[in-house]
């Protein structure tokens, strides 16, 4: 016989059931209770994260054709899909900021989720109601600033309602029903809509912006940070917690900064100015209607990705990284131009392999100098706000360039002119980049082990129950995960002390 006790405390949701045997020895035995919380949280991210599905579901090749049938002009298609960058550099920031410091019943992130899916659902299903242009502009430009809050947002609720150690597990169980009801809006897509009937695309957008109302309420309901929410608030604002100006100097203070940031944002800038114009190009010149390109889409997705990994894993270990920071924005420049002659959908997949090496490379042997300038200050909100600030207000400029290109010549191959010349421009940039000798090649050898232990860790390791458990502030705390890429992938400035490195303002070697 044994005597069961329960002991539990009232301020945590976890009960510890302790099993004592007749004879009076305590058993190590403890079985720990589910954390109610939690549960519903899952439940609640899980259905939520439908939502945003829903809204990529026909946000990019279906919204397009749709702002291309109120206007004939390339440049009020790219106005109309591109206005909330205006005001998304500055908005990002400021609401990550607000989530952050956020205190109510609902905490710090359910309300801007819910707030969000609720914008981006009304919008949506507006988007077959109203007439004309204009009202169309707006309700794109709410959806899409609504959309990027949600994200910021949902991001950074995952780790700080399980805790950094079971952010991987949790992000992987909330995706799975999201992915599902994806592929489902996106049938739905391929077997109603019909190009040249405008009457057929009602039901995909009514039924995204339905969803994305339902998600709202789902959220708001179910989602709860952890209890230690508001501890790790206050630890992450104490760190390091600069004016805005201030952390501008300092990122810009570290070694090569200037070269890698005027590299990258020139890089989205050309990736940018084909965005929306290049799903119209599609349809006009390579006559690829909506279904074509979303079966396209899915070709250029996971296989692409697995093949550029494999491939551009490979390349990054033959070539040092001032090679591949210079050859690979050049070559880009090359495929930019090939698809400028291009006539099928079909080359534009395959031109999609041969670049997916190239790109992977340059991340892979650009990564840990990149992740050296990431923001540090502020609560994560704040922190995604900031690191997508600059993306949004560089892209516009190249955006409207390319559109009043189109425009004034009658032809849209004419957007594949701007990456073009944006890679030639990033190359004779990345000349200016200097590495460490002992680090010219990325330290690839013990970097996938660290790695897989981390997920290995995240997976398996003790205390990394999903449901289970407690979360603790600092596991809480979301912020300091940009440290723990950092970490994981190495400082290569570090790597030689006896060397100097000149700051962003290099010169090229001889």
């Amino acid at each position: 016989m044994t005597d069961v006790e329960v002991y539990a405390d009232a301020g945590d949701p976890v009960a510890a059931i302790e099993i004592i045997p007749a004879h009076g020895h305590a058993s190590a035995e403890v079985v720990e209770a589910v954390d109610r919380r939690r549960l519903r949280s899952t439940i609640g991210m899980a259905l939520g994260l439908v939502g945003p599905r829903a809204n990529l579901a026909v946000s990019g090749v279906l919204l397009t054709l749709l702002v291309s049938a109120r206007t004939s002009t390339a440049l009020g298609i790219t106005f109309a899909l591109t206005a909330n960058r205006l005001v998304g550099w500055l908005a990002y920031p400021l609401l990550g900021r607000a989530s952050d410091r956020t205190a109510g019943r609902a905490g710090r992130r359910a309300p801007y989720m819910a707030a969000g899916l609720v914008v981006m659902g009304a919008c949506t299903w507006a988007y077959t109601v109203v007439p004309g242009y204009w009202a169309l502009v707006a309700l794109v430009a709410a959806v899409k600033t609504a959309s990027v809050v949600f994200g910021l947002t949902n991001v950074a609720a995952v780790p700080e309602t399980f805790g950094k150690s079971r952010s991987i597990k949790a992000a992987v169980v909330i995706g799975i029903l999201g992915a599902l009801v994806s592929l489902v809006v996106k049938g739905t897509v391929i077997a109603t809509w019909k190009t040249g009937d405008p009457s057929t695309w009602n039901l995909a957008f009514r039924m995204a912006g339905a969803i994305m109302i339902v998600a709202a309420v789902i959220v708001l309901v179910l989602v709860r940070e952890a209890p230690v929410g508001h501890d790790a608030a206050l630890a992450a604002r104490k760190r390091h917690d600069l004016d805005w100006r201030s952390e501008a100097r300092r990122v810009m203070a570290v070694p090569n900064a200037r070269v890698l940031v005027a590299g990258v944002l020139v890089f989205w800038a050309g990736l940018s100015a084909t965005g929306y114009l290049a799903v119209v190009y599609f349809q006009r010149i390579q006559h690829a209607g909506a279904g074509v390109q979303t079966i396209a889409g899915w070709v250029m997705g996971a296989p692409v990705t697995l093949f550029g990994f494999a491939a551009g894993f490979g390349l990054s270990r033959m070539l040092t990284r001032r090679q591949v920071a210079v050859i690979t924005p050049a070559l880009g420049a090359v495929i930019a131009l090939l698809q400028f002659f291009s006539t099928h959908i079909w080359q534009t997949v395959v031109l999609a392999f041969v670049g997916a090496p190239l790109f992977t490379a340059f991340v892979i042997s650009l990564a840990p100098m990149l992740l050296q300038l990431l923001p540090r200050g502020g609560g994560m909100g704040e922190l995604l706000g900031k690191l997508v600030a600059p993306f949004s207000a560089f892209a516009v400029a190249f955006s409207f360039l390319a559109a009043w290109a189109v425009d004034a010549s009658g032809d849209y191959r004419m957007i594949w002119l701007f990456p073009a010349a944006a890679g030639i421009a990033q190359a004779v940039i990345m000349c200016w980049l200097r590495v460490p000798k002992s680090a010219e090649r990325p330290s690839l050898d013990g970097l996938p082990t660290r790695i897989a232990d981390w997920l290995l860790e995240q997976v398996s390791g003790p205390g990394r129950s999903v449901l289970r458990g407690e979360v603790t502030a600092a596991d809480a705390d979301a912020g300091s995960l940009f440290e723990t890429a950092r970490t994981l992938l190495g400082d290569p400035y570090l790597s030689t002390p006896d060397e100097s490195v000149p700051e962003g303002n290099n010169s090229p070697k001889d």
